[in-house]
């Protein structure tokens, strides 16, 4: 993703998707210079690129040293070098990549990345809420695919869960037509193995498919013998693992039913081989 860097040492910015700069505590970038104005200017991702726009500022918005007139913009490209104001320190923008899913800490100024599209809030190991970036946006607007058909969705994905008699060691492989898309085998498949076999069992009694797979969290952490918040950090880390193999909706990896506490998996497309 795109970040700006100060000269001092120690200081970037990675930009979101609207960033402004100015004095103004509420700014995204806030600069204590005093040629600096309130609202001094604005770098916007335009869906295929990055552009800065003076804001009408008292004493101007430098872009290598060439001064922008008001209300003008410029395209960035990566290593320019933006002023804001007379003598205000220099940033530099050290990459033109198209913006993340992140969040702010307006206590700290602290920024928290998503992992594959998915974040977290706090953190992963005291979760209080997650978001991820949907889907039915324009995918162009985050950079990453020009031909909607080349988006890998859960709704494409054959999940395939290979287990031992014990089911103690559980692998887990996503397919996409003949594209395999291994996910390291890990503890957090077992909750998604069991998942699976309800949701498969309700398609095998002719469940419709709305109702099929939905468990009461409580009874699936008895069946795990484990508390809500190492079931939550289960499920982020599966879904983050399908994300960084570039699932874009991998946040449905599990659903929730709001107001009932019940979850499911969300892909309809299962496998379970013993071995």
């Amino acid at each position: 993703m795109a970040v700006l860097r100060a000269a001092e040492p120690g200081r970037s910015l990675p930009l979101p998707a609207h960033c402004v700069i100015g004095r103004a505590r509420a700014c995204d970038l806030v600069l204590a210079e005093k040629s600096v104005s309130g609202q001094h200017a604005a770098i916007e991702w335009t869906g295929g690129e990055w552009e800065l726009r003076d804001l009408g500022s008292r004493n101007g918005t430098y872009l290598d040293n060439k001064k922008l007139t008001g209300g003008a913009r410029a395209v960035l490209t990566a290593g320019m070098r933006l002023r804001f104001g007379l003598d205000a320190a220099v940033w530099t923008l050290l990459d033109v990549a198209p913006p993340q899913l992140m969040a702010r800490h307006l206590g700290t100024g602290e920024h928290r990345i998503a992992d594959g599209g998915y974040l977290v809030l706090p953190e992963v190991s005291s979760s209080a809420c997650s978001l991820s970036l949907n889907v039915h946006l324009p995918t162009s607007a985050f950079g990453t695919f020009k031909d909607s058909e080349q988006a890998l969705l859960l709704a494409h994905l054959r999940l395939s869960f290979q287990f031992t008699r014990d089911e103690e060691h559980v692998e887990l492989t996503a397919w996409s037509g003949d594209r395999s898309l291994f996910l390291q085998a890990r503890a957090h498949h077992y909750p998604l193995l069991l998942l699976a076999r309800r949701r498969l069992a309700d398609q095998a009694s002719g469940v419709p498919e709305p109702e099929q797979g939905w468990i009461r969290q409580d009874e699936l952490t008895r069946m795990l013998r484990m508390d809500d918040n190492h079931l939550n950090i289960s499920i982020h880390r599966a879904r983050t693992q399908l994300g960084q193999q570039g699932v874009l909706d991998a946040a449905a990896l599990v659903q929730r039913r709001s107001g009932t506490r019940q979850l499911r998996i969300g892909a309809g497309q299962l496998e379970l081989h013993s071995t």
